[in-house]
């Protein structure tokens, strides 16, 4: 009987190591390529090589591909924020999710080729309708990845509301959409002028989020 204790004690001390390092794996892996897409979206910023060297015809070259940049890593950003939020509520990971995860993170380093080509063609509309329609897929890729976790396999912490589990779905559906339709809707946009909007409403979105979440019985872990 001894015996069959200890080892049945192995086999559970086994799969709770099993279950962390998928878990710890999955997040290292998410985190690295959020970076690894941030840190490319650099290499397209480029010195003019025909740059007859007055400030005027630098900006005149950088202006479009700094746009591009930062509007690009305001995206990341965020998409980033939100798979750590969820990541804080989720307690365990299993195969679906690591599959759902797979996709969010093969969608995310579409971004970088997607603001080149923002970047060289911003006046076209099939530019720009490349660029917001691989960010409104990893949006809907990330609410099939909480969808999941939080409403299927139930592998969110107890502590989290249905409430808030269907407000934080909705709010990763919608939010995507509507914050690119505003930017990228702007007519004859100056140079900063869309990414200081999307940070703009990022920032009003971030406080309504919080005080939505509060109203709902939420707490920190949805900071």
């Amino acid at each position: 009987m001894a015996g069959d204790s200890d080892l049945l004690d192995t086999s559970e001390g086994l799969e709770a190591r099993r279950r962390r390092h998928w878990y710890d794996r999955l997040m290292m892996l998410a985190d690295g390529v959020f970076a690894v897409a941030i840190t490319f979206l650099v290499t397209d910023i480029a010195v003019p090589a025909s740059w007859d060297g007055s400030w005027t015809g630098l900006w005149s070259h950088l202006a479009p591909q700094i746009d591009a940049y930062s509007m690009s890593f305001l995206v990341i950003s965020v998409y980033w924020l939100a798979h750590r939020r969820f990541m804080a509520m989720i307690l365990d990971v299993d195969a679906p999710l690591t599959i759902l995860t797979l996709v969010v993170l093969g969608l995310v380093v579409l971004i970088p080729p997607a603001t080149r080509l923002i970047s060289a063609h911003a006046a076209h509309p099939i530019a720009r309708a490349v660029y917001a329609a691989v960010v409104i897929s990893i949006g809907a890729a990330l609410a099939l990845f909480w969808g999941y976790a939080a409403l299927i396999a139930d592998l969110v912490s107890k502590e989290v509301s249905r409430r808030v589990r269907w407000f934080l779905l909705l709010l990763i559906l919608v939010t995507p959409p509507f914050f690119l339709g505003l930017t990228l809707g702007i007519p004859n946009a100056g140079p900063g002028e869309i990414p200081v909007v999307l940070c703009a409403l990022f920032l009003i979105g971030w406080r309504m989020r919080l005080w939505i979440v509060r109203r709902l019985g939420g707490k920190s872990y949805v900071a």
